[in-house]
């Protein structure tokens, strides 16, 4: 059985585009409502970088609103940033919004020429050791550039437990066995086992009901029947999920000013707790719901919430 570590998050570039527009994906009501919170903060500034872009929804949503004269998007992914330039061709913004495929980690710009920062969707823990990348965006901000991430808050992950196993379909049509460990010090990693496509169990999980619907079942299965039928093992990307303390710490020690932490995810929630009624209110009148959340948003406790959000502002810099 080969084995291969994955390079870079799994997503991909129409995948994406799908799930951030679907009424039914709680990632459409997450974004939404963070693309509100990030437009107020972000608006006025002439220069602005997006890190982790993905096909981007929050670079254009800006770019449309807040009329900056240059936004940056940058993902490592390339069919992301291919996705992102077709969109941003299709809404006329072309001309004031590029997007490029590098690391967030190291990026190639000069020392302080952006005026705002912004990541949404997570990608912010991707960019492991996040210290470094802290310093990395203070070093591209200007004095008084402002900093805005939105990234779930995995306060229902328990350290040092398995959060997932089960089956799912990959976007290359493979079933795997998933192991996803959050360990002691709020690292996620992902074990695939692919399994042989003409396999006793790849036939039995795919005439399964519920992974035939779902394209994924959560259970446990005996190891070691998995490794008998897996051809390749993958190992995911790791990523490190920062608790709210630990986010304003490490922010407020890299000498940012004004470093606050909002509540956010709210209707992420009702959407996957919620009743038939309700969900069908969400979707008929969306805009209306996502001004609603951002408004409950500063009475929204960040360390019980699904979500957060962190505004920071850049220190000054010596000329």
């Amino acid at each position: 059985m080969k084995t291969r570590t994955e390079k870079f998050p799994p997503y991909h570039g129409s995948e994406w585009d799908k799930k951030t527009s679907d009424p039914d994906n709680p990632n459409f009501w997450k974004y939404s409502v963070a693309n509100l919170v990030f437009l107020d903060y972000v608006k006025k500034r002439r220069t602005i970088l997006d890190i982790g872009c993905g096909t981007g929804g929050s670079s254009l949503f800006i770019a449309g609103h807040g009329k900056p004269e240059l936004l940056v998007g940058v993902d490592i992914v390339k069919s992301m940033v291919h996705r992102a330039r077709k969109n941003a061709v299709e809404k006329g913004l072309d001309k004031s919004v590029c997007f490029i495929v590098c690391d967030g980690r190291h990026l190639p710009f000069k020392a302080s020429c952006f005026e705002a920062l912004m990541s949404r969707g997570d990608a912010f823990c991707f960019l492991i050791p996040i210290e470094n990348t802290i310093n990395e965006f203070r070093r591209v901000l200007s004095s008084g550039g402002r900093v805005v991430l939105e990234m779930d808050n995995r306060s229902n992950w328990r350290p040092g437990s398995a959060v997932w196993t089960g089956f799912r379909r990959t976007p290359d049509g493979k079933i795997v066995y998933q192991v996803e460990v959050f360990d002691l010090s709020r690292n996620h990693t992902t074990t695939s086992y692919v399994l042989d496509s003409e396999g006793k169990l790849a036939g039995e999980i795919s005439s399964d009901r519920e992974f035939a619907a779902m394209g994924h079942k959560k259970c446990v299965y005996p190891l070691k029947i998995i490794e008998e039928e897996a051809t390749e093992l993958r190992r995911g990307v790791s990523t490190h999920w920062p608790t709210v303390k630990e986010l304003r710490s490490l922010f407020t020690k890299s000498g940012y000013r004004r470093v606050k932490i909002l509540g956010d995810g709210l209707l992420m929630k009702l959407l996957l707790g919620g009743e038939e009624t309700m969900k069908d209110a969400m979707k008929k009148q969306p805009e209306l719901f996502f001004e609603i959340e951002k408004r409950l948003i500063p009475f929204t406790d960040p360390e019980k919430a699904p979500t957060f959000i962190l505004k920071a502002v850049c220190p000054r810099k010596n000329r």
